[in-house]
């Protein structure tokens, strides 16, 4: 099935959930999503002062992270639905080193060599062009600056996927419906998992985008993959 992720549908999508976002990924994974983003900045390594740009930030759970437990100098969140933005903003009205603003992952309006660190959790499957996103990010990073993405992932075990995949595409949905009313959201979610390229083939589009020193971290049996890049 051919998922329709342009921008439209995308921020349609988000939009719709946004009021029980952050309840509905603490109930699904166990609050497990929040534990990956923490281990990604520890291991991606954020420089004191850092001035840092979060591309499809939600309701902003990796600026508030970047702000609580590391000397930042600035993160800048942008997202393409205003739902989760509103949302965003309200967990952090009173954080001055946080700014929010609508914005495009494909066409990112920041002039070249802006950040130290380029961070994105679970969006990057949701772009229509993954490399001119990953080439987007690249293009804005300082030489040096780091990235860092936190992504759903297929497992390449053939039984693991069988099981996952009968738990995104099954369970997810009935706990969206019952929880958001929205299961079709959550069904696109659980297939674009299932669409986007294991580990290895992924770090090689990273490294198509103009990436180095490319890795990758699999969790919970590869059900999650952290990945880190650095701009040459």
């Amino acid at each position: 099935m051919s998922l329709d992720k342009t921008p439209q549908k995308i921020s349609k999508l988000f939009d719709g959930v946004a009021y029980r976002y952050d309840l509905l990924n603490d109930v699904m994974t166990g609050f497990s999503h929040r534990i990956t983003r923490k281990l990604g900045l520890n291991l991606v390594g954020v420089k004191p002062n850092s001035r840092i740009l979060d591309v499809a930030t939600g309701t902003g759970d990796f600026p508030i992270l970047l702000t609580k437990s590391h000397n930042v100098k600035q993160v800048i969140g942008i997202d393409i639905s205003e739902n989760m933005l509103h949302f965003a903003k309200l967990r952090t009205k009173n954080q001055s080193k946080i700014v929010y603003e609508y914005g495009n992952a494909l066409e990112l309006n920041f002039e070249a060599n802006q950040f130290d660190l380029i961070t994105i959790g679970y969006g990057i499957r949701n772009v229509p062009d993954t490399l001119k996103v990953l080439t987007e990010m690249n293009r804005v990073t300082k030489s040096g600056g780091k990235l860092l993405i936190v992504e759903a992932t297929p497992p390449q075990s053939k039984y693991l996927n069988f099981l996952t995949h009968f738990y995104f595409k099954s369970i997810v949905p009935l706990v969206a419906s019952l929880l958001a009313h929205n299961g079709e959201a959550y069904r696109y979610f659980a297939e674009s998992v299932y669409q986007f390229p294991i580990a290895p083939k992924f770090c090689k589009i990273i490294n198509s985008a103009g990436w180095v020193n490319i890795k990758y971290k699999p969790l919970y049996f590869g059900t999650v993959t952290i990945f880190l890049a650095e701009k040459p």
